[in-house]
């Protein structure tokens, strides 16, 4: 079959190119692959987000009448497996699978084998493309890569041609149903997509009501979008505009100890505000079929750059004031009005173009159930306190500010990246049923709670809680960690206007070890920089952040605010065992300064006769590849180290962890990756060092196999990840996992790698194959 690769791509992309229309194009793509590659059935599913289903649009072998009838939720049958997934699906005997479903009207129940692939464009969900043969061996997993390649040009397919729009709009229903009398009470709409997909990074489900953070909007994360209302969008359009004209009015009205100046500028804000012209543009946008919103970006954007080109400074500075203005009405547009750190008085999502973990700790309140972004990273700062603090958070949703307003009513799914908008009762029935099922697994997985991390054949190994606040104590003992593997002191740091105080320091640090109720706590000094930043501290403006001013190369800078941070968690190791924990260690240097910072702090409290623990153990995180390879001259000067798996990764492989464009080649799996840390590990091990593997990896089944089979005997992970991986631990031999590490260590790509894991995990722990652990 590989044979004919070659010859079959080149059919259905002349086909591509031949064709206008979308389901001919289909239909003749579908017939091309089947007879080429003599197969008996190859169809194509298209995704239907507004009703989360796939709909039949193609087939060769299945009965033709099938077409448009055939459709099903995601979470029903192999296809819809496929989505699930996001992943080849292979099934030999498909009508024997837990998954199988029969379509009478289909004549599938002959066929022996399944292939389901899913279609994806741009980090898009478009559909799935299902291969079916009659013989048994009429498949094999050599064949998955071809089949991979004609899934990706029929992506392209779906995604260019309008297919997905056509389907939209002749399943399109005039009305639908949302959350209930309390929706109908807050006027939702009912237009629009019912589901916006994101990046899943948190096994929690929540649902509220829309709010925005207006700081946060802004235009770079507003998308073309037709208007399914021209008139209507008109309308809201004029309404935003008399709103942020009213909103200037009052500002400048009442005063509010306004300069001349900052008056002046205001009224050059209404002018431009009641400037006809300006509105008559953007009306024209949306007789053309633009949404508000995109209109509104165009020509704000438009005026913003030929300011910016002008000669004169005074003008080419006054595109800021017309940006501004520009949000302000997009704000009004959306629907966001008041203070933004006023109380939620309700159930409360919050949705962001991003979100700072300073603004995440300031949001903070028991009415704040989810966050969904349009942009972020999943191993961001943001990410590991939401997840740290138990709020469900969804990142780099596509269409959100367009399709979603203030108050909207959401249910946001943390482990499947979906956000549904103002949802019908089914929805809601289904995600109530889920939340149902978690609380059931909890409580299973509670039952081990005080079990040792031990594996089948007696290795035990100790499980950390990753922490950032005081009031994150409390998850320690809930979900039974051993001890605290990681408490981030920069968190408390942020909070603030300015450095605490030594005393605050030790009060703080001796409160954590009270609650800890004897556990160690590995006190890691303050990491800030990157993506956490002090307001009271001046940063120089960084290209790359991450790769500039931060850690514990701005403590080694600012040193009395170091020096202070070290006595105080001195003084504090009288109250309780602490690790002192040093982060992004590069170079031997960096240690002996530290290290003799630390020993001048001992001798100052040694001459004031202060109370400390004169053997508190020092060790650095292992986070720079560069301390990797001078890692038996660092260990020299320390008595443990803890591998920060999250930065590790990124600058291995030079991939931003924030940055979604690249998020995909972000893999704890990377063939390098695994090699590093397992030599980090044998390392440490040789020379009597202890060594913790911390971070989001430390809890993902995969890796953790293969952390057990590199004998790491401490890990250190969220809270709540602590329950699953105490449970997986308890269900291997850490003989069979070494076995899983050698093999892996041979492999040459993260594809490999993935595919052997996966497949080990579900066929040698069943039981736990299907049960993502969060983190």
């Amino acid at each position: 079959m590989q044979t004919q690769q070659l010859s079959v791509l080149e059919d259905i992309f002349q086909t591509i190119t031949d064709s206008g229309d979308p389901e001919t194009t289909l239909n003749q793509i579908v017939q091309k692959v089947a007879g080429r590659l003599e197969i008996d059935v190859c169809s194509v599913y298209v995704y239907d987000p507004s009703e989360n289903k796939l709909v039949l649009k193609a087939t060769h072998g299945l009965d033709p009448s099938a077409v448009d009838v055939i459709e099903m939720d995601i979470s029903e049958g192999l296809t819809g497996l496929a989505l699930e997934q996001m992943k080849p699906v292979l099934v030999v005997h498909p009508s024997r699978h837990s998954r199988f479903k029969y379509y009478a009207e289909s004549g599938e129940e002959k066929y022996a084998t399944f292939l389901g692939l899913p279609l994806i464009y741009h980090q898009k969900v478009l559909g799935v493309l299902v291969i079916q043969t009659v013989a048994e061996n009429g498949i094999s997993e050599d064949d998955i890569p071809l089949f991979a390649n004609i899934a990706s040009q029929i992506s392209a397919t779906v995604a260019y041609t309008g297919l997905l729009e056509d389907l939209s709009y002749r399943r399109s229903s005039p009305s639908r149903q949302i959350h209930a009398d309390e929706g109908r009470k807050q006027g939702l709409r009912s237009v629009g997509p019912t589901h916006l997909s994101g990046d899943p990074v948190s096994e929690q489900v929540a649902e509220g009501y829309a709010h925005y953070l207006p700081e946060n909007i802004d235009f770079d994360q507003v998308q073309c979008l037709l208007s399914e209302s021209p008139d209507s969008d008109m309308e809201r359009l004029n309404r935003a505009f008399k709103q942020a004209a009213a909103q200037i009015r009052w500002v400048a009205q009442s005063g509010l100890g306004i300069s001349e100046q900052e008056s002046a500028i205001l009224d050059a804000h209404l002018m431009f505000l009641e400037d006809e012209g300006l509105k008559s543009k953007i009306i024209s946008h949306i007789r053309s079929g633009r949404c508000a919103e995109f209109a509104l970006k165009q020509v704000i954007l438009d005026y913003v750059e030929t300011f910016r080109n002008m000669d004169d400074a005074y003008l080419s500075e006054r595109a800021a004031d017309v940006l501004d203005i520009g949000r302000r009405v997009l704000g009004h547009l959306m629907g966001v009005t008041g203070d933004p750190h006023e109380p939620m008085t309700g159930p409360t999502i919050v949705v962001a173009s991003d979100i700072s973990p300073v603004d995440l700790l300031a949001i903070r309140q028991p009415n704040l159930r989810a966050i969904v972004t349009a942009r972020g990273g999943r191993t961001s700062h943001t990410v590991i306190l939401a997840k740290s603090l138990e709020i469900p958070i969804v990142i780099g949703v596509e269409g959100l500010f367009e399709n979603v307003r203030e108050r909207d009513y959401l249910i946001v799914d943390g482990a499947s990246g979906f956000v549904f908008v103002n949802p019908d009762s089914v929805v809601q029935e289904e995600y109530t049923r889920r939340q149902q099922e978690n609380q059931k697994i909890r409580r299973q997985l509670s039952t081990i709670r005080d079990l040792p991390a031990v594996t089948m054949d007696g290795v035990s190994i100790r499980l950390g809680a990753n922490i950032g606040l005081l009031s994150d104590i409390p998850h320690v003992k809930e979900y039974g960690a051993d001890h605290i593997g990681l408490y981030r002191t920069e968190f408390p740091f942020l909070l603030r206007r300015s450095f605490p105080t030594e005393e605050e320091q030790v009060l703080l640090y001796t409160k954590m070890l009270q609650k800890a109720e004897g556990r160690t706590v590995t006190i890691r000094t303050f990491d800030v920089g990157g993506d956490k930043f002090l307001s009271y501290l001046d940063y120089p403006r960084e290209d790359n952040p991450f790769l500039g001013w931060r850690s514990i190369r701005i403590s080694l800078e600012i040193e009395e605010e170091f020096r202070r941070q070290i006595r105080a968690i001195l003084r504090a190791s009288a109250h309780g065992p602490i690790h002192l924990l040093f982060p992004m260690i590069s170079g031997v240097e960096e240690i002996r300064q530290v290290i003799s910072l630390l020993e001048s702090e001992k001798r100052v409290l040694d001459e004031k006769g202060i109370d400390y623990d004169r053997e508190i153990a020092t060790g650095i995180m292992i986070e720079v590849p560069g301390a990797v390879a001078i890692l038996d001259r660092l260990l020299k000067y320390v008595d443990f180290v803890s591998i920060g798996t999250n930065d590790l990764i990124q600058y291995l492989l030079a991939v931003d962890r924030n940055n979604k464009k690249v998020a995909n080649l972000y893999n704890a799996l990377h063939p390098s990756v695994v090699a590093t840390i397992a030599d980090i590990v044998s390392i440490c091990k040789s020379r009597g060092k202890p060594v913790s593997i911390c971070g989001e990896a430390a809890a993902k089944p995969a890796c953790l196999l293969l952390y057990i089979g590199m004998a790491a005997d401490r890990l250190s992970m969220t809270p709540s990840a602590i329950p699953s991986a105490k449970q997986f631990i308890r269900n291997v031999r850490q003989a069979d996992a070494r076995r899983v590490l050698d093999a892996v260590l041979e492999m040459e790509d993260v594809q490999s790698v993935n595919e052997f894991l996966t497949e080990y995990i579900q066929e040698t722990l069943p039981v736990l194959a299907g049960r993502e652990i969060s983190g």
